[in-house]
C-alpha cells in the first residue's frame, strides 16, 4: 500500500495524518535525535503504525462526526468545536497531526503501541512458585502527553486516557 496522508479532503485511501515533511520538522525544532537518521520507507512505516494507533484508540471518542463515508480515518470531522471555536471540516487539526508524529516517534523506536494482552500480574513469588492476577487491571499503554494533544478533540475523557462518557446512536 502507498503512504496516503489525509489532506482534509477525506481520502478513501489515506493512511496517515502526518507527512514526513511534517514530521521531520516537528522532531527537528524539539531537537529529538534519531528521526533523521532514519530511511524514508521507516518514517512513512512509523507514521501508518501512530495513525492506525490513533484510529483504534479514539475512534468512537472523537467529537463530532466524519465528512464523507469513505474516508479512510476519522479526520477530517465536522460540527466539531474547541474552546467554543468551530474546526473547519476541512482540516486534521495540528494537535491530532502532532499527536501522530510522538506516536511514530515511539514506533520507529520499536515500540509495540497496540499489543495483545494478558492478565496483570500483582503478586509473583519464585521459590515454590506463586502467581496472582489482577482481576481488573489493565496492561494496556498509556501514552498521557499523546492523550494531553487530543484532549480537547474527544466527547469526553480523563487526562490519564480513560473515557467517562461514549457516543450514543440511536436506530
Amino acid at each position: 500500500m502507498a503512504f496516503v496522508v489525509e489532506t482534509g479532503a477525506g481520502l478513501s485511501n489515506s493512511n496517515s495524518y502526518a507527512s514526513v515533511a511534517a514530521a521531520d520538522s516537528y522532531v527537528a525544532d524539539r531537537g529529538v535525535t534519531g528521526w533523521a537518521a532514519l530511511t524514508q520507507t521507516v518514517k512513512e512505516q512509523s507514521l501508518i503504525k501512530a495513525t492506525d494507533y490513533l484510529e483504534q484508540t479514539y475512534r468512537e471518542a472523537w467529537k463530532g462526526y466524519r465528512v464523507t463515508s469513505t474516508q479512510a480515518l476519522s479526520w477530517p470531522r465536522e460540527q466539531v468545536e474547541v474552546d467554543t471555536f468551530p474546526v473547519p471540516a476541512n482540516i486534521v487539526p495540528t494537535a491530532v497531526i502532532r499527536a501522530c508524529i510522538e506516536m511514530a516517534l515511539r514506533a520507529s523506536a520499536g515500540e509495540d503501541l497496540i499489543s495483545d494482552l494478558g492478565q496483570q500480574i500483582i503478586k509473583e513469588k519464585v521459590d515454590v512458585i506463586e502467581t496472582t492476577y489482577s482481576e481488573f487491571g489493565s496492561q494496556a499503554a498509556r501514552y498521557p502527553a499523546v492523550n494531553r494533544l487530543v484532549l480537547p478533540y474527544l466527547m469526553s475523557s480523563t487526562s490519564d486516557g480513560g473515557f467517562t462518557q461514549a457516543r450514543v446512536v440511536r436506530t
